[in-house]
């Protein structure tokens, strides 16, 4: 593997674009991130205010998560609803892109979200 190349699993991916809009994290706040776990098929990480956990589908460049089951705690709204956005892209999503050290997670083509390591 070349230096600095990464894989799609066991990677922390954190989410810096949702629905073709920059993601912003105020210094108090965790950005939603990833982990994918390609043995098990299992995916586990944050929504930014609760952690996520679930199954995902590869096969080439399809990607499919889902179910996917989220602790419930509450926090600030604008945290709260970006976690909302970014489960709904997850489960939307249908492929993915990595290109270097960018994840997009993508619909019919189009990117629902970005996510960097």
């Amino acid at each position: 593997m070349a230096r600095g190349a990464v894989t799609l699993a066991h990677t922390e991916w954190t989410l810096v674009e949702l629905e073709g809009k920059p993601v912003e994290i105020a210094a108090d706040e965790l950005a939603p991130s990833l982990v994918l776990d390609l043995e098990e098929a299992r995916v586990t990480g944050s929504g930014g205010v609760n952690r996520l956990s679930g199954h995902f589908a590869l096969s080439g460049d399809e990607l499919r998560f889902g179910p996917l089951a989220m602790t419930r705690i509450a926090g600030p709204e604008k945290a709260m609803q970006r976690e909302a956005a970014f489960l709904a892209a997850l489960e939307r999503a249908t492929s993915y892109a990595l290109d270097g050290r960018t994840l997009t997670l993508l619909v019919d083509g189009e990117a629902v979200a970005r996510l960097s390591c």
